[in-house]
């Protein structure tokens, strides 16, 4: 073997090496970053989560129901799976975010929950805090003082019409603004099975995009345990199906058809997440049309 493919893979077991170098005693890494620390109001800033495992594990990102992260809004999301040389995976969730006030703003810890297929029990840990400073489009005179020489009257010659067209706009962006956030704020609240109704319609769209029927099933079960969470006041996603089935067998908001019907969908889902189960094409759109089919039937439950 010449020097030159050794090198090669010697450095390919070296970055392979790196990526477990600081994972915990479970052979897990969970990593959150930023592409820019310092943006201007109204700049996307990519944030992303990753987790690095040697094994073959289950990932339960943070869910961001209002579309919000701190002081920032979320304005388009994705995932990716990378698989390495030796073994081992990264799953990775992405973010775009914009913030629309000046300041240093915190994007705060998320939870991010894992477990292997041999376990039962969920790990739950958190991201690092990532700090962002956004600063205003207005552009800072350099060398500026407080103190300056008496000058005489202003001609129209002597304006600086560059900085005065800076102002004007940046007046105009404000005035905009302060009219959105007014208009903002007149949005009536959305009903709990509106937002599910939305969350299934997004997670079919990205599903048409990368065919992966896991991560589908996954997506739909968590949309509809977000919304009974939302509706019942129970911690639906922390719970196994079991106990989540068990928790509103008494419920009386519910009929005995709308029970059944919610068991036998996250018993589907269960089968494709867990049991590896490989459903038919039938199968992948009834799933979609009853999760649509309980929020729509659910709607006027009052707990």
């Amino acid at each position: 073997m010449s020097n030159y493919r050794l090198q090669i893979i010697t450095g390919l077991f070296l970055i392979n090496l790196a990526m477990f170098a600081h994972a915990d005693e479970g052979g897990v890494k969970i990593h959150a970053s930023i592409d820019k620390k310092t943006v201007l109001i109204g700049d996307k800033i990519r944030y992303a989560i990753e987790v690095g495992s040697k094994g073959d594990i289950d990932i339960g990102f943070p869910a961001f129901p209002d579309y919000n992260i701190g002081e920032f809004e979320i304005k388009d999301s994705g995932s990716n799976i990378k698989r390495h040389l030796f073994g081992g995976r990264t799953f990775s969730k992405w973010y775009s975010l914009a913030a629309y006030s000046v300041g240093r703003h915190v994007i705060p810890a998320a939870e991010v929950r894992y477990k292997r297929k041999s376990d039962s029990d969920w790990t739950v840990k958190k991201t690092e805090e990532i700090f962002v400073t956004v600063e205003s489009l207005l552009a800072k005179e350099p060398n500026a003082k407080d103190i300056r020489d008496i000058k005489g009257p202003i001609s129209a010659f002597s304006i600086n019409w560059v900085h005065l067209s800076i102002l004007a706009i940046a007046f105009l962006m404000l005035l905009i603004f302060i009219l959105y956030k007014k208009n903002k704020r007149k949005v009536p609240l959305r009903l709990p099975h509106e937002t599910a109704l939305e969350e299934l319609e997004a997670v079919k769209g990205h599903f048409s995009r990368n065919g992966n029927v896991k991560e589908y099933y996954a997506g739909v079960s968590d949309c509809i345990r977000r919304y009974i969470e939302r509706v019942f006041k129970l911690k639906a996603p922390e719970m196994t199906t079991e106990e989540f089935l068990n928790s509103l067998k008494t419920s009386s908001a519910l009929s005995l058809e709308q029970k059944d019907l919610l068991k036998g969908f996250l018993s589907a889902c269960d089968l494709v997440k867990f049991a590896k189960y490989k459903p038919l094409n039938a199968e992948i759109e009834s799933l979609f049309t009853t999760a649509k089919k309980f929020a729509e039937e659910t709607k006027d439950v009052h707990i």
